[in-house]
């Protein structure tokens, strides 16, 4: 299993089916080589999971869910300027329930409390998407987060 202890957007790459793939692993270490841990900080202000180090998967499973916010609503959920472990946006309510539970449950405080990534994505898996959900931005031209549709 690796760490890979720097997940945000910026990191995220689109193969030509859509799968999403993971990029940039400067950081990154096999967990049978740190055992579970990361010794020292990692990451980048805004995505890094509050309770700092030592890191492992359960930092990446945080901040994995402060992406899924900025991929729906196409911002931070706070300003890593700002940014403070218990000020975070309210998920807006046009978000599905589904794709709100798994954010909160990647956020928890408690990492413990975090779901397994493999979970995670299971649960992403399991979103029906054909719902026609509305997106918080009605003007897609002004938001980077979209896409034009590749045929």
């Amino acid at each position: 299993m690796i760490v890979h202890g720097d997940v945000k957007t910026e990191n995220m790459l689109l193969d030509e089916k859509g799968h999403l793939k993971i990029a940039d692993f400067g950081v990154a270490r096999l967990v049978s080589l740190v055992q579970g841990k990361m010794i020292g900080q990692t990451g980048t202000l805004g995505y890094m999971a509050p309770e700092g180090k030592p890191y492992d998967t359960k930092g990446d499973v945080y901040s994995f869910g402060i992406c899924l916010w900025e991929i729906y609503c196409c911002e931070m959920p706070f300003s890593p300027s700002k940014f403070s472990k218990d000020l975070r946006r309210a998920i807006p309510k046009c978000c599905p329930k589904s794709l709100a539970k798994i954010m909160k449950r990647c956020w928890s405080s408690n990492p413990m409390k975090r779901p397994e990534m493999k979970d995670v994505v299971s649960s992403l898996e399991c979103i029906d998407t054909f719902k026609g959900y509305s997106m918080r931005y009605t003007d897609q031209a002004h938001c980077s987060c979209f896409f034009p549709q590749v045929y």
